[in-house]
């Protein structure tokens, strides 16, 4: 005669939370994943991409971008980068050291003050595809 188990109430329980645990896991796992992707960079962003804005000394930090991310100043202008963001980020320069913040934390500021025209590219040290430019121009040049 075949054997016939009979799985009491206690026990459907425990399988229950036991999948319910395991379809958890597996969903974290997920989400993990996509912010695993955005913290190795998320959308980023590229100067090249924007038109330039004009008189801008505020930068963002958010979303894994600089916004604006290509800006025109005067000589003399300092420029204020806040990271909105809740993971680090660091304002540095391409080329040369004149822009080189620590890792700024969420609501950290980093602020720097242009004394020569030129073209200055950046980014962040640990999201490269996240770039910015900062043109500046000699006092009543336009």
């Amino acid at each position: 005669m075949p054997r016939v188990f009979l799985v009491g109430s206690a026990t459907m329980l425990v399988i229950s939370l036991i999948g319910l645990v395991v379809f958890s896991m597996v969903m974290a796992a997920s989400s993990m994943g996509e912010r695993h992707a955005a913290m190795m960079g998320g959308r980023g962003s590229n100067p090249a991409d924007e038109a330039p804005v004009q008189g801008a000394t505020q930068v963002r930090i958010e979303d894994f971008a600089f916004s604006p991310a290509n800006i025109v100043v005067d000589v003399g202008t300092t420029v204020t980068w806040t990271n909105e963001d809740n993971i680090g980020h660091t304002v540095t320069s391409d080329d040369g050291d004149e822009l080189d913040s620590s890792l700024l934390d969420q609501d950290d500021t980093y602020s720097y003050t242009f004394d020569e025209p030129g073209e200055y590219f950046y980014h962040c040290t640990p999201h490269p595809n996240m770039q910015g430019l900062v043109t500046v121009r000699a006092t009543g040049a336009r």
